[in-house]
């Protein structure tokens, strides 16, 4: 009997799991069902096929596949991937929906499930859990979408019509000459909503006011309008009449922007708009301040600024100023809200048109309680403090709704054969049947708009499953059906503009997995960052070890009071504050993991030769030798053999991991060796996210469609700004960079040193106009900028072999898509010649396959840690390179100046040496790994250090008799022209 799978559940399984069961569905004992699956991501298809043979057909598939199941659109999907797998179709686009790779219409609930997914794909790529528990906990969080909630879905509701320009220019609302700046290119005069035209009516009576609608509502033209129209009746006034005050200078650049449209229409116009912002070269200050415009736009620092210096004076004493406006009210709040108030009453102050200023604000949702009444006098108080004059609760100007779906409201039972009927075909989707569409009515009131005291307002935005379930709830149709119907009728509304919609997606950073001091079959995990849990149990965060993933508590230990308290983990590189207090790690105990005659497994450095007492701890590495303690679920550290849970504590730095046994020195910061759920940080995760949706954004559409498809980031301040973008073009180059090698490589199958940069550079496709400084087509120049780069490049692709210098950005080695093997390595490890010319015991009854681990671990190490010979590399190189590349190429690629440039190392035997930096001691990691009996099959006990020694000199002597190793006295670099860059395809990767 076949093992009955249904597809809809594996698809949601971890990789490996739907890895194991395509492996049964490749021997034909399985049977997969697929009902209600209408398509699958195309990273799951793959694991789906992942072990069936690629020339299965139709046929074949259909002895595993009940093809009675299949749905019309998954069929189809199937059926391109097939065809695709058989070489008999071009390949599609890589969009896992085949819907989108078949239409120009987003659909944007699927769309964040991809940008999701690669999310999430990216956080679980470096997240190693050797804990069999804490993984399947960790795993099961995430699949509840515990770091990434469901979308809400926000209706943008329609606003009540107010008055065209000609309208109010007729009701003398507006100066006639308004019509030929508010309209649109075509000459259509603009239809103002209902808002606006109440602000436009209250300015011209000359009351202070503050508009609070909604992003998207037009609240810039409550003021502008009003300014524009004053600056037409009063053609002769000169020097500042209005200014804009906003908390960014993005805000500040898109308004200018917006008003420079308006004043193009009108040819010759007297309207002056200037922006100042303090990032104005001197010349355009200096003609600011001599030539005031009548319009400045400006922040409230620059605007404190004018009001202090001499210089400036003529900006913020202008007889003829009338108008002040504060956008984005919400934002001036406790101590700034204060600083901004008094700078106001200054601005008054020195105003010489003091009771003519008429204040305006701006701002979305200000208060949300009470009685629309209520909400306006709230509005009204907070923004007089401001204004430092009087606004009446009349004057804070809401926005008026009004419905989108002119139909009446449908009964139950309508919407209950409606759902059932099924949404009508593609073609018979139009605006008039959706806006008729007794669905259309359910969705508007009840994810957009609801009635309050007579008033529609906005709902509180919902996700899409919250709404099904209520849905589900009047119909009593299962959630499943009307969550799909949902879907559909809001992509049909989105394409025919019946009802637009915004998905609001949170996302959070990893956080950490927070877990009771028990034995492991006992302890209690969660995401959430709390103290305690039940029974007077301490909660501790887990990080993990980058090498191998076992886990340690972050704690504090005050031995004094006998006590462990949890430490938060985002204090990893805090040092501590209170010497009694020692901050540090602890890990439960395991068999194997840590005994207390275990000190033999700590490096020599650690400890010095005593006559009298032999091995002795120094006293600098003495603390960091393990302590065993019996700790209570409460924190309290026991001594009774009865109760508590055996664990291991080591305190800060971390220098190693008990169970790898991996070695850190005191100067690398502790993010580096240990991570918590998630390893990337803000920029990184927003880079990522960015990067993503763009991607599949120009996947999915083309033409011009594909030049719109962007995102727009907002952060905090300038610096956050700079350097979000400064991550971003460094992530996204190091990305192409390491694109255009695995192309190289996959396309060449292998790259010596003597064309690797060459064939990158070639693989890359840009030309001197995307690098060079100065274009050169012909003669020496063209080679000068065509070297420069080149040996830009070879060193970006030398300096990316350094092991986890990119935390959250892992380079293809890591990845197991680069494997770098050495020239005839391992003909060199089986040729008797050699080993009998350098002659060791160990290395002559070792088998050929042993001295091949064994000189691929050690060459390996020389080169992750850049002990190398490449010559751009060399310190002596450094400064001609650096220059050559500053001279020749330009932004993006060139050296920035200040850049640490990584240099070439050297390797020793010896100790005592300052230039070479990577030890070959017995201590080191090499030679730990080359000691160990685990290496020699022959062995049962570890080399002593008198015969490690002879071995590693015999070992580096055959190696630079191979051609390895190029070696200086007792220091030995890897020659960079043994090394084979070739594709791989690792589906896991092994750390030596």
């Amino acid at each position: 009997m076949k093992l009955p799978v249904k597809l809809q559940e594996l698809i949601e399984q971890p990789e490996a799991f739907i890895s194991t069961i395509s492996d049964i569905i490749c021997q034909g004992k399985a049977i997969v069902d697929c009902t209600n699956v209408e398509t699958v991501p195309h990273e799951k298809l793959d694991l789906v096929f992942s072990k069936i043979p690629k020339d299965w057909d139709f046929l074949q598939l259909g002895e595993v596949f009940d093809p009675v199941t299949f749905t019309d659109s998954f069929a189809n999907q199937v059926s391109h991937y097939i065809d695709q797998r058989l070489g008999r179709t071009q390949p599609q686009s890589s969009i896992t929906n085949a819907e989108l790779a078949n239409t120009s219409n987003l659909d944007i609930f699927n769309f964040r499930n991809e940008v999701i997914g690669d999310y999430r794909r990216y956080i679980e790529s470096f997240l190693k859990i050797r804990d069999r528990q804490v993984k399947e906990f960790v795993d099961a969080e995430l699949d509840k979408g515990q770091l990434w909630t469901d979308p809400l879905v926000q209706l943008n509701p329609s606003y009540r019509e107010g008055a065209t320009v000609k309208e109010l220019v007729h009701q003398q609302t507006l100066h006639p000459d308004s019509e030929n700046y508010f309209c649109k290119p075509d000459g259509t005069p603009f239809i103002f909503h209902y808002h606006q035209k109440q602000a436009f009516e209250t300015a011209k009576c000359q009351e202070p006011y503050v508009v609070t609608t909604g992003t998207g509502s037009g609240k810039s033209m409550t003021y502008v309008v009003p300014i524009f129209d004053d600056l037409l009746r009063h053609p002769d006034i000169s020097g500042v009449r209005a200014i804009l005050v906003y908390p960014m200078n993005a805000l500040i650049n898109s308004q200018k922007e917006e008003l420079d449209k308006f004043l193009r229409q009108v040819s010759h116009t007297h309207i002056r708009v200037e922006q100042y912002t303090g990032q104005e070269s001197l010349t355009r200050k200096t003609e600011i301040q001599n030539n005031p415009p009548h319009i400045l736009l400006t922040n409230y620092v620059m605007l404190e600024l004018m009001l202090s210096r001499t210089h400036e004076n003529k900006l913020v004493e202008s007889p003829n100023l009338k108008f002040l406006v504060l956008d984005e009210l919400h934002t001036y709040r406790g101590r700034q809200g204060a600083d901004v108030a008094i700078l106001i009453r200054k601005l008054r102050q020195r105003s010489k048109s003091n009771d003519e200023l008429l204040c305006i604000g701006t701002s979305a949702t200000m208060s949300t309680v009470g009685s629309r009444q209520q909400r306006r006098q709230v509005v009204a108080d907070v923004a007089s403090k401001l204004f430092g004059v009087e606004i009446q609760p009349n004057n804070v100007i809401d926005e008026t709704l009004e419905r989108s779906i002119g139909r009446s409201e449908p009964t139950l039972e309508e919407l209950r054969q409606i759902i059932l009927t099924g949404l009508p075909s593609e073609e018979e989707q139009t605006l008039t049947e959706f806006k008729n569409h007794p669905l259309s009515y359910w969705i508007e009131m009840n994810f957009g708009l609801e009635e309050k005291e007579g008033h529609l307002v906005r709902r509180q935005p919902i996700s899409l499953e919250t709404g099904a379930t209520k849905l589900a709830e009047q119909t009593q149709i299962p959630q499943e059906t009307c969550l799909t119907v949902l879907k559909q009728m809001f992509l049909w509304g989105s394409k025919t503009k019946g009802l637009a919609f915004r998905l609001h997606q949170f996302i959070s950073q990893g956080g950490s997995v927070y877990a009771t001091i028990e034995n492991r079959d006992k302890r209690y995990f969660t995401l959430e960052g709390q103290y305690t849990t039940t029974g007077d149990r301490l909660l501790y965060p887990l990080v993990f070890c980058r090498e191998c993933g076992h886990d340690y508590y972050v704690v504090r230990y005050d031995a004094d009071k006998h006590i462990i308290l949890p430490q938060l983990p985002t204090a990893l590189d805090i040092s501590p504050d209170d010497a009694d207090i020692a901050e540090g790690y602890l890990t439960l105990d395991e068999p194997g993991l840590w005994d207390t005659g275990d000190e033999d497994r700590l490096p020599d450095s650690w400890f010095s030769e005593t006559k009298k007492k032999g091995r002795v701890a120094k006293k600098d590495f003495a603390r960091f030798i393990p302590r065993k303690l019996k700790v209570l679920p409460n924190g309290k550290v026991t001594s009774s053999l009865l109760s508590g849970t055996t664990c291991w504590f080591i305190p800060k730095p971390f220098l190693t991991c008990l169970n790898c046994g991996v070695l850190h020195d005191k100067k690398r910061n502790e993010f580096t060796k240990l991570s918590r759920l998630s390893s990337e940080g803000r920029s990184t995760a927003t880079t990522l996210l960015c990067l993503s949706t763009t991607s599949r954004l120009k996947q999915v559409f083309t033409g011009e469609k594909a030049k719109a498809a962007k995102i727009l980031s907002f952060t905090d301040n300038r610096q956050d700004a700079s350097l979000q973008a400064g991550h971003f073009n460094d992530f996204v180059q190091t990305s192409f960079l390491r694109a255009a090698l695995l192309g190289a490589i996959q396309a060449k199958e292998q790259l010596t040193h003597t064309e690797l940069a060459s064939v990158v550079v070639q693989y890359m496709g840009i030309t001197q106009n995307d690098y060079a400084r100065e274009c050169s087509e012909y003669g020496s120049g063209k080679r000068r900028n065509e070297e420069a780069f080149r040996k830009l490049i070879e060193y970006r692709l030398y300096e990316d072999l350094r092991r986890g210098w990119r935390i959250v950005q892992p380079n293809l080695e890591q990845c197991g898509l680069l494997v770098i093997e050495y020239d005839g390595l391992l003909e060199a490890c089986t040729d008797h010649k050699l080993w009998q010319k350098h002659r060791h015991p160990v290395l002559l009854q070792a088998s050929p396959q042993e001295r091949f681990t064994v000189t691929q671990a050690l060459l390996n190490q020389l080169r992750r840690e850049l002990a190398i010979d490449a010559k751009l590399l060399q310190p002596d190189q450094k400064d001609s390179l650096k220059s050559q590349v500053i001279q020749a190429i330009k932004e993006p690629w060139v050296f920035d100046e200040n850049e640490y440039l990584y240099l070439a190392t050297w390797a020793t035997v010896n100790s005592g040496t300052e230039r070479a930096k990577v030890k070959l001691t017995t201590q080191s990691r090499i030679g730990r790994f080359l000691r160990s009996p685990k290496t020699w099959s022959f062995r049962s006990e570890p080399l002593t250090d008198v015969e490690f020694n002879s071995l590693i000199t015999t070992l580096i002597s055959a190696l630079c008799d191979a051609g390895y190793l190029l070696q200086q006295k007792s220091e030995v670099q890897l020659r960079i022209d043994s090394l084979l860059w070739k594709v791989s395809n690792l589906k896991e990767i092994r750390r030596c």
